[in-house]
Order: C-alpha cells, then sequence, then structure tokens
C-alpha cells in the first residue's frame, strides 16, 4: 500500500456510506454554529481535530470524505485532512491542498463550496479501522465546516460534487445566464406596461414565470431531503424565491399600470 498525498485524484463516488451531522455528533475542536462547525485559527498554527469514524464499512476501490466549507480571513493557505488508519497501524492522508476545486486549500475568503478528501485501497488486504478528519490552519482566520459524508468511489472519472446533482460551476453558470434572462424580460414587462401594450403577453409570461418559481421551490425542497449541497440547494431556493416573490409582487402593480394606460385613453377619447 502506498501512502498519498490526493491533490487532484480522479474519483467518482458511488454511494453514501455513513454519515456525520453535527446536531447530533459533538466535533472534538470549535463549536457548533448553524449546523456547522465554526473553527479558529491561532497565529502561532494549529491542527483542530474534527471528528473520527471507527471500523468504517468502505468497501470497493476506494472512498472519500465529502462536504461543504467557508472561511474568512484565512491569512496563510491551510486545509483539511482525513488520515486513514489500518489494523496494521500504518497511517496514510489525504489532504486538501490543489490549487482550485473540490480539493482545493483554505486561503483567503469563500462561501460555502464543496470540499473532497478521496482515497484509494490500490491493492490493500484489509479496510482501515479508522479514519480521522482535521483542519490545519497555520495562522489565523475562521472556517466552518458542513455535515460530512462518507461516500464510496471507484477509479473511473473526476468526482464532481460528492454526487450533486450539478456542480458549482453549472449552478453559476445557470444562475448568470438565468438573471440576464430575467433582467431582458423585465425591461421588456416594464416597457410594454408603461406604454399599456401587450397585456395578454406581458400577465401571461409574468404568470409562467411565477410558476417557474414555484417549481424551483418545489425542487429545491427535494434537494433538501436529499443532502444536496448548497451549489444546488441554494441556487434552486434563490432562484424559486426571487421568481415568486419579486415577480408575483408585481403582477398587481403591471395590472395597475394597465389599467391607468386604459383610464387616461378614456379621458383622452372624452375630452376629444
Amino acid at each position: 500500500m502506498c501512502a498519498l498525498v490526493l491533490v487532484g485524484c480522479g474519483s467518482g463516488p458511488t454511494g453514501s456510506l455513513a454519515e456525520v451531522r453535527w446536531d447530533e455528533t459533538s466535533p472534538d475542536s470549535g463549536r457548533v454554529v448553524g449546523g456547522a462547525v465554526e473553527l479558529t485559527g491561532a497565529v502561532a498554527g494549529a491542527t483542530l481535530p474534527l471528528t473520527a469514524i471507527d471500523s468504517p464499512d468502505v468497501g470497493g476501490a476506494g472512498y472519500a470524505i465529502v462536504g461543504e466549507i467557508r472561511y474568512e480571513d484565512v491569512d496563510a493557505p491551510g486545509y483539511l485532512e482525513m488520515w486513514s488508519v489500518f489494523p496494521d497501524g500504518g497511517r496514510y492522508f489525504s489532504r486538501t491542498l490543489a490549487a482550485e476545486g473540490p480539493l482545493a486549500a483554505i486561503e483567503g475568503d469563500s462561501d460555502w463550496r464543496v470540499f473532497e478528501l478521496p482515497f484509494f485501497l490500490e491493492g490493500a488486504t484489509s479496510a482501515p479501522s479508522r479514519l480521522e478528519l482535521n483542519a490545519v490552519l497555520p495562522s489565523t482566520g475562521r472556517v466552518w465546516v458542513g455535515p460530512l459524508r462518507l461516500v464510496a468511489v471507484d477509479a473511473a472519472g473526476m468526482t464532481g460534487s460528492a454526487d450533486a446533482w450539478w456542480t458549482d460551476r453549472t449552478a453559476g453558470l445557470v444562475g448568470g445566464v438565468g438573471g440576464a434572462l430575467v433582467g431582458v424580460l423585465g425591461a421588456m414587462i416594464g416597457s410594454l406596461a408603461s406604454r399599456g401594450r401587450a397585456r395578454r403577453l406581458v400577465l401571461g409570461t409574468m404568470t409562467g414565470l411565477v410558476g417557474l418559481g414555484t417549481v424551483l421551490l418545489g425542487a429545491g425542497a427535494a434537494a433538501l431531503v436529499a443532502s444536496q449541497p448548497y451549489g444546488v440547494t441554494g441556487s434552486l431556493l434563490l432562484g424559486g424565491a426571487v421568481l415568486v416573490v419579486v415577480v408575483g409582487s408585481m403582477i398587481r402593480t403591471v395590472k395597475r399600470s394597465y389599467a391607468q394606460v386604459e383610464l387616461r385613453k378614456m379621458k383622452a377619447l372624452d375630452a376629444a
């Protein structure tokens, strides 16, 4: 068996084997805030143990601990590490030391993102007896680590977002395109409504957008039940809320605008 520092290896998650939820499991360091563990670094640096999984039923070609992390003001590059401890006393680590992606190091500021700590058994005659997860912060900063999952992996393909429905990059792309499209539609709706034109088209489009928002909210709720990462649940719930709340609240205003335009036309005809 070889010791590996995994900073960009391929893996493909094939199923969840175990979960660690901080409202059910007390972390070995830090404090639980909103379902995540908050860790604080020190000038002298620190290795902060998070949790351990005894006798993990990993099976297959390999396994990974996956979850989400965010951080603020991390002064020097830190990382998460998973130690795989084997019955013969061997200890092997995986660390998030990559420049980008789910194995990226911890530095500066980041909103919630997915992380992965994979390990391949590669001919091992036994499974690990214990998995240990630590956060290593060489200097100051704050880090939040969400719930964890132990997943089985195979050696084919690249791990995306720990069997997420889509990646953070896809969520950002769809969110950008969707936001631009809604902005264009909003400008069109405002222009047509102010001139009293295409009433049926405008109101029909707005009703359709509210319906789409309702569908997105339902999908977001399903994503929460399925323990999808923030890149999935956040994009669905935020997009749905914007469409339902913002567009929905505008429908009455747009109807009033059409009524006012119609009233002005009638007054103009009466005056003529």
